[in-house]
C-alpha cells in the first residue's frame, strides 16, 4: 500500500502547481527588496532600514500585505501601519521577526513573532496584524505579547500536518531546550520541550548569533550556533513538534547563515573563516562522519552572513554591505556544479545607494514546500533507479534515458519543478532516447511506467 501511496500523490504532483506567491515579497537591509512575482527576481526599494533580521507576507497571488524589521511596521503602500512602532525585535537581532498567518483567519489576521537582541529580556514577543483596518491596507492591534524570556536570535515556523496550525520553535539561551509552541486558531498553546543538541552557552553574548531553519521537506530542523563554531541536524516530527536525534558538524569559525537545498539533500552554511565562508554538506544518509567529509568550500569571500531559500528555488546569500547578493542557481546538486554565482543580483540598479547589510526576510518555511522535489527525494536517487538510468546529469544539453532490457511499453512523463506537464510518451518500445535539449536550466522530474513499476528520477539542467 506505501508504494501505492507515493505513486498516486507524485502523479498528482507531475499535473498540478504547488506554487506559492506569499514570499514573492522581500524588504532587508538599507532600502533593498525583491520581488519575484514574474519568477525571477527583479530589484524594488522599499521603507526598511536594518541590520539583521526581518519578515514581509504577501497574498497568495503575490501581492505585499506588510514587512516589519521586528521594530516598525510598513503596510502594502510602504507606510507605517497604525500603532506599528516599538515592537519588542532588534535591529541586530539575527532573526528579528517572523510573519506568520493567523489560523482560521481567512488571511485577515498575521502574527508578528519577534526576539530580542543579545538575547535579551523582551525574548519571544508577538503582535498581531488585522488586515481589514485601515483600508485594508492593516493595523497592528495587539503589540508586544511576551511569551519567553532568554532565548537566542533564531527562530522557525512550519505548517502543521492539518494544513492549518503552525509550529514556532525557539531555542532557550544558556541551555539544551527548543520551545516548539503551536499556534491555533484559539492562540499559543504551552510548548513542547526538547532537550536535545548542545547547549547554547551564555559564556560570550555572540553564542545567540545564527539562523535556525527547517527544510522545505519537513523533516529537518538546522542551527548555526554562532561563536560556539557548532551546526546542528536535527530530526524534527511534524505532528509532534518534538526536536531530536542531533548531528553535530564543527565549523573552523564563527557560524552565521544557513539553509537547506529544496530537496533536503544539500545544507548550505556561512562562516568567517578564510579557507571558506559559504560551505556546502551532503546530508543525505544523516552519517556524522560522512557529512563532515563531504564539506566542499563554494567560497573565500569575506562577509557573508544570511541564507535564504526563494520562490524560484535557488538560495540568496547576503554579503554584508554590498549592492549585490549572491545566488546559488542549482542548491540541490553536490559540488561546484551548484553554480554560485556571488555577485548575481544588482540590487541599486538606479544608483540610489541600495544595500543589503547582514540579514535576508525570514518566511515560514511551508511557503516554499514542492512536494515533488521531497518526494522525489524519498524514492530515488539523482540518476539512477536502479533500473533506469539518465546521463549526463547534470547536462547543459540533452539527457540520455537508459530503459536497459525492459522491452514492454513504458509511459514517460516529463515535469518540472512546479508540477507542470513538459513532455509525455504512453508507448515507448525502445531502449535509450534523448530529451531535454531545449529546457530552461532547472529542475525536472521523470515518471517510468508500466503496469507493474514505476520509477522516478531526477534531472537537473544547467547553463
Amino acid at each position: 500500500m506505501r508504494n501505492l501511496f507515493i505513486l498516486s500523490i507524485f502523479v498528482f504532483a507531475c499535473h498540478s502547481s504547488f506554487g506559492q506567491h506569499q514570499a514573492d515579497k522581500w524588504f532587508f537591509g538599507m532600502n533593498a527588496g525583491l520581488d519575484f512575482i514574474s519568477g525571477s527576481p527583479v530589484a524594488v526599494s522599499g521603507a526598511v532600514q536594518t541590520t539583521e533580521g526581518c519578515s514581509a507576507v504577501s497574498d497568495e497571488a503575490g501581492n505585499l500585505l506588510l514587512y516589519t524589521d521586528g521594530v516598525t511596521v510598513w503596510n502594502n503602500n510602504h507606510e507605517v501601519m497604525p500603532n506599528g512602532t516599538g515592537l519588542f525585535g532588534g535591529v541586530s537581532t539575527t532573526q528579528s521577526a517572523l510573519i506568520v498567518p493567523a489560523p482560521g483567519s481567512s488571511d485577515d489576521y498575521y502574527y508578528i513573532f519577534t526576539l530580542d537582541e543579545f538575547g535579551g529580556p523582551n525574548g519571544l514577543s508577538y503582535s498581531i496584524v488585522n488586515m481589514t483596518l485601515d483600508s485594508g491596507s492593516g493595523d497592528v492591534i495587539t503589540k508586544n505579547v511576551l511569551v519567553q524570556n532568554d532565548v537566542t536570535e533564531r527562530i522557525a515556523a512550519l505548517k502543521q500536518p492539518n494544513g492549518l496550525d503552525y509550529w514556532i520553535v525557539v531555542h532557550e539561551w544558556g541551555s539544551d531546550a527548543f520551545y516548539t509552541y503551536s499556534l491555533t486558531s484559539a492562540g499559543l498553546q504551552s510548548p513542547v520541550i526538547s532537550n536535545t543538541g548542545i547547549i547554547h552557552s551564555t559564556a560570550q553574548i555572540q553564542n545567540t548569533y545564527g539562523q535556525m531553519k527547517f527544510s522545505t521537506c519537513n523533516d529537518k530542523l538546522a542551527v548555526a550556533a554562532g561563536y560556539q563554531d557548532t551546526i546542528q541536524v536535527f530530526d524534527f516530527d511534524l505532528t509532534t513538534g518534538i526536536v531530536s536525534n542531533p548531528i553535530t558538524i564543527p565549523a573552523a569559525d564563527h557560524v552565521y547563515g544557513l539553509e537547506f537545498s529544496p530537496d533536503g539533500s544539500e545544507l548550505y552554511v556561512t562562516c568567517y573563516d578564510t579557507w571558506g565562508t559559504l560551505l556546502q554538506y551532503d546530508i543525505n544518509g544523516n552519517n556524522q562522519y560522512n557529512i563532515i567529509l563531504s564539506k566542499i568550500a563554494l567560497s573565500v569571500t569575506p562577509d557573508l552572513y544570511a541564507l535564504q531559500v526563494g520562490p524560484d528555488g535557488k538560495i540568496y546569500v547576503c554579503k554584508s554591505w554590498s549592492s549585490t547578493l549572491g545566488v546559488i542557481n542549482f542548491p540541490d546538486v553536490h559540488g561546484y556544479s551548484c553554480d554560485f554565482n556571488e555577485s548575481a543580483i544588482n540590487l541599486d540598479p538606479n544608483y540610489q545607494g541600495i544595500t543589503s547589510a547582514l540579514g535576508l526576510p525570514e518566511f515560514a518555511q511551508n511557503f516554499f514546500k514542492t512536494e515533488n522535489s521531497c518526494l522525489a527525494t524519498m524514492v530515488n536517487p539523482l540518476s539512477s533507479s536502479g533500473k533506469f538510468f539518465l546521463s549526463p546529469n547534470p547536462a547543459a544539453e540533452a539527457f540520455n534515458l537508459s530503459t536497459g532490457d525492459f522491452t514492454a511499453p513504458l509511459a514517460i512523463t516529463v515535469c518540472d519543478a512546479e508540477g507542470r506537464l513538459i513532455f509525455e510518451t504512453e508507448n515507448f518500445n525502445g531502449q535509450s532516447f534523448s530529451f531535454g535539449e531545449d529546457l530552461k536550466p532547472g529542475i525536472y522530474f521523470v515518471t517510468i511506467k508500466n503496469l507493474k513499476e514505476i520509477h522516478f528520477l531526477k534531472a537537473i539542467k544547467t547553463y
